[in-house]
């Protein structure tokens, strides 16, 4: 609910892919996964499926790491951590 789109957001707001090549102008997906902490702190970022473009695998992940720490997980949520994953797509 809104707990996931304010997370999206802010990975939106720092998805920076200006070391990519300006003559790309659309990529495979890259799919980042990672885990959250109760507390909203990130681990184990780790890109699951690449674009084969470094650079843009590189901002997709830099992306999670810039917006963390993220505020604590709702109440509700029962567990200790969350499996994040994350899918970005290149469309200029």
């Amino acid at each position: 609910g809104g707990y996931e789109a304010l997370l999206r957001q802010r990975v939106a707001e720092r998805w920076n892919t200006g070391d990519v090549d300006p003559r790309i102008r659309t990529a495979p997906i890259v799919i980042v996964t990672f885990d959250l902490a109760r507390n909203g702190a990130v681990s184990n970022v780790t890109v699951l499926q690449r674009s084969n473009i470094s650079a843009l695998d590189y901002a997709c992940q830099r992306a999670v790491l810039d917006a963390a720490p993220f505020p604590p997980l709702p109440p509700a949520f029962e567990r200790e951590v969350a499996k994040i994953e994350l899918w970005f797509e290149l469309k200029r």
